[in-house]
């Protein structure tokens, strides 16, 4: 990996010769770095990281994970009404339990996971070369009481732009390695000569490699078995995460609205490419992020194959 961006695309667009376009906040905002979203699940491969790199959570590691599970004040459900019973740590991400998140995530003190989720990158400037870049939203720990903890463990209750799940995703596929992203390849001055160039930048090492192989390998199992099925394709292997989350909107949750999403990392057995496929507020009656964003991430990837960028990046499917 080396930190670069290869495509960025923001919907809806806007047309510079209409005016009235340029009022339209939605469609002048660059979504992937001025937006930001709860993640929901797919923040969750970062809390198992956070839990396992502090040594608070062992592979072997079984929870029993019910339909609800009472925390302080509030409570955590599970988002398909059903209740697993006993799930190993692994199937916990596979099945993406929140009841089994919530409570590796609790292991972790709140400083500890504040601390660890800002280590990642998050609420922070991700330092690459564009402007109206968000830095997101992440309550101090002190605000970190009742319920929060558990929320934070399943991707709700903080604010993240697409730019920041996707590095952090990369340093998952990079060996544990949190690399600073970068759009400019190079820039020459009037003469020729090379006055800047975008490099691999390493940020931290957040993860152990081992540690980072085996979440790899928990996000290919979800695609072949678990939540992200609907991206998987037959010539080339995926790993992935899907995600669904309520919109908040003014401190509270709007009833009905939600936000897909899939971050999806390939070839697994040696990622060189990471994507993540944001849909707000789909509306045709799905809103599961693996009914609705993993199959548009498996169609991206099938036109980049069709189109050769595969044979041309050095292997083939």
């Amino acid at each position: 990996g080396t930190g670069a961006v290869v495509a960025m695309a923001s919907l809806p667009s806007f047309n510079p010769n209409v005016r009235e376009d340029l009022l339209n906040s939605r469609k002048i905002i660059n979504g992937s770095v001025g937006l930001t979203y709860e993640p929901g699940s797919t923040f969750k491969p970062i809390v198992l990281a956070i839990a396992m790199e502090k040594g608070l959570v062992g592979k072997g590691e079984a929870f029993n994970c019910p339909y609800t599970l009472k925390v302080a004040d509030g409570h955590i459900s599970e988002a398909n009404r059903v209740s697993y019973g006993k799930l190993s740590v692994s199937d916990i991400l596979i099945k993406s339990s929140n009841t089994g998140m919530a409570q590796i995530g609790m292991r972790v003190k709140p400083f500890d996971m504040y601390n660890g989720v800002r280590e990642w990158g998050f609420s922070k400037p991700p330092g690459i070369e564009l402007n109206g870049v968000e830095d997101g939203l992440l309550a101090s720990p002190e605000q970190w009481r009742g319920v929060i903890p558990a929320n934070i463990s399943i991707g709700q209750g903080i604010a993240v732009t697409p730019l920041h799940l996707v590095t952090a995703m990369a340093a998952i596929a990079n060996g544990g390695k949190l690399l600073k992203p970068y759009i400019v390849s190079e820039v020459k001055d009037s003469s020729g000569k090379i006055i800047h160039r975008g490099e691999r930048r390493l940020v931290r090492e957040v993860l152990s490699s081992a540690s980072a192989s085996w979440i790899l390998s928990l996000m290919r199992d979800s695609v072949k078995r678990g939540t992200g099925k609907q991206a998987g394709l037959p010539y080339v292997s995926i790993a992935g995460k899907t995600g669904t989350a309520q919109v908040a909107e003014k401190g509270e949750y709007k009833k009905g609205k939600w936000i897909s999403s899939f971050v999806g990392i390939w070839p697994a057995e040696k990622p060189e490419y990471v994507m993540l496929v944001i849909i707000g507020e789909p509306s045709k009656g799905k809103f599961y992020g693996g009914d609705v964003a993993a199959p548009l991430f498996r169609r991206i990837v099938e036109d980049m194959y069709q189109t050769g960028l595969f044979a041309r990046a050095g292997w083939e499917g």
